[in-house]
């Protein structure tokens, strides 16, 4: 084998079968010459991605004493991008950080597709674990653009996989379902059962919180029938995908006996744990077994509060569903209440990252540093100078063209992390943007304004007769009312799941009781939707505070209208209330 087929080969193993890669790569370093130091960095480049952290430290320096040697500036900095990868693997993240940035401004480097690539997959993560996501979107981006440049198949794939797996994490659901998809297919063609594996666990949790149950029931099955392109030992070290895609299906003791075989030691320090309690008590959910998924969520979260354990905010929003629904079906109505608006606040934060995530990647897409460096190159090239001035003008118009539309895709992005898909109210998230600014006016210009909390009765019942397409129904329904008899200077909003607010300016509570028995009385008298199934009407009870009477800010307003509310469902529902007037004292 010459010299050049040897490095070939090399550098097609690398990313395509490390253990192959590490085997020549020994062979090419015991036998010196040009490519042993090479040699012994491909070992350390393989070791140091799979085995202990400490594994490559011998491998790796071989391979830098030999570049040392014959001044080979390009080895050395491959060498310390391994060695960047190895402080990462051994927690030391703010090292291996330190480590790329001067390893980004050394000169004299060959900086060819192949180390891009690692280079930028290695920035990539750094970023994702020190929770700088834009930059890591961005790098993982960079991989996949010299990956694919390379023209090798293992970084292409493991680029497809990383992107996909990143966009999993920034509920960009879309995304993260095609490039998965995508590294699925690439790594069944070339045989990498890793990728294979990890890319099809990926899809039955993107599939799943996509809603796809069918999709993510299929794709679970996929993993167990085909033990050939997957990694051995399945059922105990890949438990989780393997337990929801059957639970998605209703096959809760199959999905039990999967969460049984893995090994939950394994995955208690990190965010497999999470997973697994909330599959887990979705699992007890569905045998009727409320105080038992209650206690096992309500556990998970003390044991990580106790250890400070950071948390994903999917999982962590999946969690606090399950315990909403346990306290719910065990009668605890307001620890439900407090659990399903904690999840919902979670969910408006994965709308948001959803939001920047799809931004960046159009961002990307657009090539806006792509068009930048052109019109750069046009100033500096030595070309005549209206030719220079004609391409600058296009080069230009073009930037600013695809700035515009970014950010105007940017604009409407954010509109509809700020709407409530299912009623096209405001929602949580707005409401605690736009509310402070409303009683801050009404502050400085000495009016009151009232806030009001309304929870339509029995909805839960409504949901479990009827089924939730039509509380599904009945949500659209309340919310068109409410938009047609209140205001248009109120703020209205879906404060999460059958609840609402308005933020109600220069008004008494007097005035906004009346206004609301209006709405009561048209609710329980709206004529059905012709065509549709005949659902009940319904009622709504309703908490009143007045600002500033009650409070100065717009929590303290929700705490006490919440109250009120409270005491209207205390009293037999479909009424409202207002705070009494010797609940509380004036508010400075």
């Amino acid at each position: 084998m010459t010299s050049a087929d040897a490095r070939a080969q090399l550098r097609e193993l690398c990313y395509l079968r490390p253990a192959d890669a590490a085997t020549l790569g020994r062979e090419l370093g015991g036998a010196g010459g040009p490519l042993a130091a090479e040699g012994w960095l491909h070992v350390a480049l393989a070791e140091v991605r799979s085995g202990p952290t400490d594994q490559s430290d011998e491998a790796l320096e071989r391979a830098r004493r030999g570049f040392e040697a014959r001044g080979d500036r390009t080895g050395l900095a491959w060498c310390d991008e391994v060695r960047a990868i190895a402080l990462r693997r051994r927690g030391d993240y703010s090292a291996s950080a330190q480590l790329q940035t001067q390893l980004d401004e050394r000169s004299g480097i060959e900086r060819e597709p192949l180390y891009r690539f690692v280079a930028h997959n290695s920035r990539a993560i750094t970023h994702k674990l020190n929770g700088q996501c834009d930059d890591a979107l961005r790098h993982f981006y960079a991989a996949h653009e010299a990956a694919a440049e390379s023209g090798l198949d293992g970084p292409r794939i493991t680029a497809l996989g990383n992107l996909g797996g990143f966009h999993q994490d920034l509920f960009n659901l879309d995304d993260a379902h095609r490039l998965s998809e995508e590294a699925l297919a690439a790594a069944r063609r070339c045989g990498l059962r890793q990728v294979v594996t990890v890319a099809g666990a990926n899809l039955v949790f993107v599939r799943h919180a996509m809603g796809d149950a069918a999709g993510a029931r299929a794709m679970a099955g996929f993993l167990l029938d085909h033990p050939e392109e997957t990694l051995p030992d399945l059922e105990r070290t890949f438990p989780l995908p393997l337990a929801l895609g059957h639970l998605a299906s209703g096959e809760v003791e199959t999905a039990l006996r999967f969460l049984s075989a893995g090994a939950v030691a394994g995955i208690a320090d990190g965010d497999g744990q999470c997973d697994w309690a909330w599959i887990k008590a979705r699992c007890l959910l569905a045998q009727g077994n409320a105080w038992g998924a209650r206690e096992l969520i309500e556990h998970t979260l003390k044991q990580r509060a106790e250890r400070q354990l950071a948390e994903r905010p999917y999982p962590s929003m999946q969690m606090r569903q399950a315990l909403a629904e346990a306290c719910e079906h065990l009668g605890d109505h307001r620890a439900a209440l407090g659990w399903q608006r904690e999840a919902h606040d979670l969910y408006v934060h994965l709308v948001g990252r959803s939001a920047r995530a799809r931004f960046i990647a159009l961002e990307v897409s657009h090539q806006l540093a792509s068009t930048q460096r052109e019109r750069d190159r046009a100033v500096m090239d030595h070309r005549a100078v209206e030719d220079d001035r004609r391409r600058l003008v296009e080069l230009n118009a073009a930037l600013q063209s695809k700035i515009t539309e970014t950010e105007q895709l940017h604009q409407a992005l954010r509109e509809q992390a700020l709407h409530d898909p299912l009623t096209g109210l405001h929602n949580r998230r707005y409401l605690y943007e736009a509310g402070p600014g409303l009683l801050e006016l009404a502050h400085r210009q000495q009016r009151i304004a009232c806030v009001a909390l309304l929870d339509l009765d029995h909805f839960k019942l409504l949901n479990d007769t009827y089924g939730h397409q039509a509380g599904d129904q009945v949500l659209r329904r309340f919310a068109t009312l409410l938009k047609q008899t209140m205001r248009r200077s109120d703020i209205l909003c879906r404060y999460g799941g059958e609840e609402f607010v308005a933020v109600m300016p220069e008004i008494d509570a007097d005035g906004a009781q009346a206004v609301l028995a209006r709405l009561l009385e048209a609710l329980q008298t709206l004529p059905p939707e012709p065509g549709r199934r005949r659902v009940p009407n319904g009622s709504f009870s309703a908490g009143i505070a007045v600002f500033p009477r009650h409070g100065n800010t717009l929590e303290k307003l929700l705490h006490r209208a919440d109250k009120a509310l409270y005491t209207a469902k205390h009293q037999g529902r479909a009424r409202i209330e207002q705070v009494p007037a010797t609940g509380f004292g004036t508010l400075a």
